[in-house]
């Protein structure tokens, strides 16, 4: 007869091996059916559920990233759009990388938590936090002109203001060129100034 250690060390190399940490957290793939011209994840609020996200949250992140309207439908999420099951799983994967899984430890375990403008993913398991929104201050780009301050370009005076500048144009940009006095000359112009869509400019010998 087999000892209880034998019996107990058997039993242990039947049990399935114990999945810990990140190891045990699978998103399952989205269930996808066409609906005329929408598209309709059927798990979606299982979806939700393992990723332990509100589904308004994760609607609202697929509309924006995918560009168009999201609707619940629980349990199902619908997308105003065609879109391809491949399309919406890597955006899920992509959701999941920036609001659920720790930067640190690499576990699920984590909750968002908002703090004014700014939305924190805090990790239940290892206690980082860290910021997913962060707003972007884009620089308004300078509009591109065709003359640069300090150079000097060759143009043809199509005209005379009523100050008795010549007006040229240069790829449809204004100049004004101090010094040309006669329609149809050509001159060297030096570009003195450029403001909006019209630039000053003196004749050079």
């Amino acid at each position: 007869m087999e000892s209880y250690q034998a019996l107990l060390e058997r039993a242990r190399e039947k049990l399935p091996p114990v999945q810990t940490g990140a190891e045990r957290f699978q998103v399952p793939d989205a269930d996808v059916m066409s609906d005329g011209k929408n598209t309709v994840v059927r798990n979606f609020q299982e979806i939700c559920g393992v990723l332990r996200r509100e589904p308004d949250h994760l609607i609202q992140y697929l509309a924006k990233e995918l560009g168009c309207p999201g609707v619940l439908d629980l349990p199902r999420g619908v997308l105003k759009s065609r879109l391809t099951k491949d399309q919406i799983s890597q955006r899920v994967r992509e959701y999941t990388a920036k609001y659920v899984i720790c930067s640190e430890c690499r576990r699920p375990d984590t909750h968002l938590k908002k703090e004014g403008r700014l939305t924190l993913l805090i990790c239940e398991a290892c206690g980082a936090q860290r910021p997913v929104t962060v707003r972007r201050v884009v620089a308004p780009e300078r509009p591109k002109t065709p003359v640069l301050v300090g150079e000097i370009y060759r143009l043809t005076i199509e005209d005379v203001g009523r100050r008795g500048d010549g007006v040229a144009k240069k790829e449809g940009f204004v100049i004004f060129v101090t010094g040309a006095t006669q329609r149809g000359v050509t001159v060297n112009a030096k570009v003195t100034k450029v403001l909006g869509n019209n630039a000053y400019a003196i004749v050079q010998p």
